[in-house]
């Protein structure tokens, strides 16, 4: 899968559990590099997750991450935890808020 089919599996299946997404109220960069990547702003209002252009509001946090490494948190093969520790996830804005995210890359 390249960047923008993993984002849209992980917009898909939250959009699928809007209970999962209370709380959420904000735009997102998911920042995929290497091979295949993209950046992607997310915006999570609303019990819904879109994919957005506008730049105009700044994102309440940022997430940088290799492309595979991206997949493999979705797989469940590893843990966002374990990526930022390993310094392969750069994060920017409020770190809490970041890590939240993870939850709905989880099934």
């Amino acid at each position: 899968m390249n960047g923008r089919e993993l984002v849209e599996s992980v917009m898909a299946r939250a959009n699928e559990h809007p209970k999962k997404l209370e709380g959420f109220a904000a735009d997102y960069v998911i920042d995929l590099t290497g091979e295949s990547g993209g950046k992607f702003r997310l915006r999570i209002a609303d019990r819904k997750v879109v994919l957005v252009d506008d730049e105009a509001t700044p994102p309440k946090a940022a997430v940088s991450i290799a492309t595979s490494d991206f997949s493999d948190l979705l797989q469940e093969k590893v843990s966002a935890m374990s990526l930022f520790m390993q310094g392969k996830v750069r994060l920017q804005g409020d770190m809490g808020e970041a890590f939240r995210l993870e939850s709905l890359f989880r099934s």
